[in-house]
């Protein structure tokens, strides 16, 4: 009886252990806001069926993310309701990935999106 427990302790031990090793990528955005501060959320998933990872604030520069697991992330930017949104990147284990993203008034490479629909 006590070796079955302790096997069973050492098992769940190091799945913990692994799930939490695989948590090891990190994700740099370089953000250009010219001047203005916004709201830079990191979603886990896709836009509709995400979950809030980070959320901070910046006037520009690099915003860091790190400890992150293996899945699709993107990035929600804005002060309102309706937020800038980026296409979903699908993040691998053990990797560094890095964004540069520039707000501007009208088009550019993310969408509006409303922040409830994230």
């Amino acid at each position: 009886m006590y070796v079955e427990k302790l096997a069973a302790s050492l098992l769940l031990a190091f799945a913990t252990f692994s799930a939490n090793a695989a948590c090891n990528i990190d994700y740099r955005v370089n953000l250009e806001t010219f001047g203005e501060r916004v709201n830079v959320e990191l979603r886990k998933g896709t836009p509709g069926k995400s979950k809030l990872i980070k959320s901070t604030y910046s006037s520009g520069g690099a915003v860091f993310f790190g400890t992150l697991c293996p899945g699709s992330y993107f990035v929600a930017i804005g002060n309102d309701d309706s937020v800038s949104v980026t296409p979903p990147r699908e993040f691998e284990d053990n990797m560094t990935y890095q964004s540069t993203l520039r707000m501007q008034r009208g088009s550019g490479n993310v969408t509006n999106r409303s922040r409830g629909s994230l």
